[in-house]
């Protein structure tokens, strides 16, 4: 009966824009993955598109970062081919080490799969909008309300593989741009979207990440300086805009994650300490302020920035609100998160990769 209620809440609060794409399929290490591909309005299998991955948040599915998006509207414009891949289990694999986890956690009603949260992980639901602590570390909840805890114990499947077999197929099935391939993720997809840049930066020619921030205790060797484009809420109630724990995980501070990509980009010291700033002012009074600050003589025209939202949370500026406020936080109706990483995209293209032997 919960479970009922809670999809008919969702329903009300993301309402459906449009059929979308049945998922296409792919075997990795003999496990079945799933993705959804939106190709644009008047697709050219002469022409060469961009691609842009999206990653879904913890405990949602591609569909779900496809509706609460909306990024399909800006490919058919500006002619870019959208995937949407799917996670196995509840989330990402981060191919991170976990630490102990916070103090304090609590008990609140969680998201679209999820049943009732269980207190663990220090997250509103106890880890995640879904309940029970299912946050990396966490305990409980899960999709469809069932427990996360089979999952969480089960062997992990290899992401990177998945995302770097994904974009195999997609470059042989469509017309691809191979040096405009750019992946963006919300929350946890924008944790594994720092994973791949930090794993794969010869596969992309820019990253963007919406309500996440650096793992302390993630590797990162790109093989070289990277675009990286940030947007993160102050008031986010999941991933703090400061820094902390996102259940067992500690993550820098969203300007400490900035500094740290534009470190590894070889930005000059007196522009990692003193970023350049602007101000963005909202469109009507009471909206939300953003500051941009901008990292622009990195290595190899590579480019840092971060879009510092005041009182935005763990959401999708633009976008949907996909949880209520109390669970993620407010979402920005004064940023388009979607004009924006675009608009960062196009500037960074990288040079065509050598062919596969």
């Amino acid at each position: 009966m919960f479970v009922s209620i809670t999809m008919l809440a969702f329903a009300i609060l993301v309402p459906a824009l449009h059929a979308q794409a049945p998922p296409e399929k792919i075997t990795v290490d003999d496990k079945e993955r799933t993705f959804i591909v939106h190709l644009p309005k008047g697709y050219d299998a002469k022409q060469h598109y961009a691609l842009v991955i999206l990653l879904h948040t913890r405990d949602q599915d591609a569909g779900d970062m496809e509706q609460l998006t909306r990024f399909d509207e800006l490919a058919d414009r500006d002619s870019v081919i959208a995937v949407y891949p799917n996670s196995t289990g509840r989330g990402w694999n981060l191919g991170i080490t976990q630490e102990e986890p916070s103090p304090g956690g609590m008990g609140r009603r969680g998201g679209r799969h999820g049943g009732w949260g269980g207190g663990g992980g220090g997250y509103p639901g106890g880890g995640y909008p879904g309940g029970g602590g299912g946050y990396p570390g966490g305990s409980g909840g899960g999709r469809s309300g069932q427990s996360g805890s089979r999952e969480d114990r089960a062997t992990p499947a290899d992401d990177n593989a998945f995302i770097d077999q994904l974009l195999d197929k997609l470059s042989s099935e469509y017309s691809v741009d191979a040096s405009r391939v750019y992946v963006t993720g919300l929350s946890d997809g924008g944790f594994m979207a720092f994973r791949l840049g930090c794993t794969m930066a010869d596969r992309f020619a820019a990253i963007a990440a919406v309500g996440a921030a650096m793992p302390k205790t993630m590797t990162c060797l790109p093989s070289h300086p990277l675009s990286v484009l940030m947007m993160d809420g102050t008031s986010d109630p999941i991933v703090h805009y400061n820094g902390g724990h996102v259940g067992r995980y500690g993550v820098l501070s969203a300007e400490d994650s900035a500094k740290y990509w534009a470190k590894l980009g070889g930005c000059q010291s007196k522009c990692q300490s003193k970023p350049q700033r602007q101000k963005l002012s909202p469109r009507e009074r009471g909206g939300m302020k953003t500051e941009v600050d901008t990292y622009d003589d990195c290595q190899k025209g590579a480019q840092v920035a971060l879009y510092s939202i005041d009182g935005g949370g763990n959401t999708w500026p633009g976008g949907e609100q996909y949880l209520v406020e109390k669970v993620i936080g407010k979402t920005s109706d004064d940023l388009n998160a979607n004009e924006v990483i675009w608009s960062f995209f196009v500037r960074h293209q990288t040079a065509l990769p050598e062919p596969r032997k």
